[in-house]
This record gives structure tokens, sequence and C-alpha cells, in this order.
């Protein structure tokens, strides 16, 4: 049974963190060295469209499986690292939350109605918001697997 749990965890971090590589990383700089914004502003925005409910399974996995993990499987015996990474992973929520519900649904707002700098402006924001929950789901990673605490 634990095997099973931990595995959808994982899966969960992977779908997460791993769409967030890509998004940060590979996606969007590629984007802006061929497209300009008026086709760049609605691709990054489909990609979100269909990254976000991919998001909202993953945080869903990964929170329920935790908590399985935490309270069914190590109870009190969970190291100061367990903690640490759910702590970690609220402050993720809480920030994918606020992209989710302010500049995300701003920059859908702005696409469409047309105004282009707007959206660009929310994406901004969507892109540094990402960057640190990026950090913070890297940095979950190597505590997860180096456990030094």
């Amino acid at each position: 049974m634990f095997s099973a749990i931990l595995t959808l965890h994982l899966l969960g971090v992977v779908v997460w963190v791993g769409g967030m590589f890509f998004a940060h990383m590979a996606l969007r700089p590629a984007a802006i060295e061929v497209l300009e914004p008026p086709q760049r502003l609605p691709l990054m925005k489909r990609t979100l469209d269909r990254f976000f409910p991919w998001v909202w399974v993953a945080i869903v996995l990964i929170l329920a499986s935790g908590y399985g993990i935490l309270l069914g499987i190590l109870g009190t015996q969970a190291g100061i690292h367990v903690h640490i990474m759910h702590a970690i992973a609220l402050i993720m929520v809480a920030v994918f939350c606020y992209i989710y519900f302010l500049p995300y649904k701003q920059m859908g707002r702005a696409l469409r109605d047309g105004d282009l700098p707007g959206a660009g402006a929310q994406l901004v924001i969507i892109r540094r918001m990402i960057g640190i929950n990026l950090v913070l789901g890297l940095a979950t990673t190597i505590i997860g697997t180096a456990k030094p605490f």
C-alpha cells in the first residue's frame, strides 16, 4: 500500500514541478525567440489552460498522498524534513492559487479584450510566481530525497 501511495505522490510532483520546469525553462524562452506578443501571449495562455487543470490534479494527489503517508504510515515518526516539505507544499499551493485566481484570470480577460500590454503584464507576474514555485518544488524534491534534516 505504501508504494502505491508514494507512487501517486511522486507522479503529482513530476507533473507539477516538471511542467513548471518545461514552461519556464523551455517553452517561454523558445516562444520569445520566434513569436511576437500577438502570437506568443495566446500560446502561453492556451498552454496554461491545458497545464493548470493538471496542476489541480497534482495538488490533490500530492496533498492526499502526503497526508496518507504522514498520518497513516509515518505518524509521529516523521522526520523534520517531512514537516519542512509539508510547509513548502502549502506555500506552493497558496502561490498557485494566487496565480490561478488573479493574474491568470486577468490575463484571460485582457486577451479577450484585445489588451496585449495588459495580458503581457499579467504573464510577467505569472512567470515570476511560477519561477518561485519551481525553486520551491525543486528544493522540496531535494529535501525529500536527501533527507538532510
